[in-house]
This record gives C-alpha cells, sequence and structure tokens, in this order.
C-alpha cells in the first residue's frame, strides 16, 4: 500500500527514525497498515515489549471485548481471536496444554466469583 523508510538511530534499537508517505487523506484501510507497520518496528526495538503483563489496572482495561475461539485444524490447540476497537482482530493460537490451564483458571475465577457473591 506504501513505504515506510525505517532508520535505528542505534545500534540497540532502542530509537527509530522512520518517514511516513505524504497523503492528505487517510482511509481506515491506510491507518491500519500503518499500525501495523508500527508494530512490526516495535517487534524489533529494545527493549521489547514484557513479557509478563503489567500489574492490574495499570492500563485501562477492555470490557466485554468480542472473541471467538475455534479448535486449530493442525495442532489441535485454540485460535483463539480477541477484538480492540481500536487495534482490530489479533489471533493467537493457545497449545492444548494451556487451553487446558486456561480452562482451569477460568473455572477457578467463577468459583471464586460465585462465593464472592453469596
Amino acid at each position: 500500500m506504501f513505504t515506510v523508510h525505517v532508520r535505528w538511530v542505534d545500534a540497540d534499537k532502542t530509537r527509530a527514525s522512520f518517514t511516513l508517505p505524504g497523503r492528505l487523506e487517510w482511509s481506515a484501510e491506510h491507518v491500519s497498515a500503518l499500525i501495523q507497520m508500527l508494530s512490526e518496528i516495535r517487534a524489533e526495538m529494545s527493549p521489547s515489549v514484557p513479557v509478563e503483563p503489567p500489574p492490574p489496572y495499570a492500563l485501562e482495561p477492555l470490557h466485554d471485548p468480542r472473541y471467538a475461539t475455534e479448535l486449530h485444524p493442525f495442532s489441535g490447540g485454540t485460535m483463539l481471536e480477541l477484538r480492540h476497537p481500536a487495534l482490530g482482530w489479533f489471533e493467537f493460537v493457545l497449545p492444548s496444554r494451556e487451553r487446558a490451564r486456561m480452562s482451569a483458571l477460568l473455572a477457578a475465577q467463577e468459583s471464586q466469583w460465585r462465593a464472592h457473591r453469596r
């Protein structure tokens, strides 16, 4: 769709300089493509995105996101898709062992919630 030229400012890739193509108007499709491109640049930067999530409520959580799941046909894992209202759909494949772990965690939270409501 368009090209973004990236120049790393330092060898550790902690900072980047990039130029955006000149546009008078940006459609939703253009902005989505730009977000994708920026995410690819971010993936190369350091420090990397933390492996562990931030403390609870350090970020504003999205309430009641749309999601979809299905069995992944090749790995036997679960395809999990989550919709961010601004960033679009994110797809993840959870291995079957993680599906079982997540199921157990969700069941424990449900039990905890039911006990709390009594």
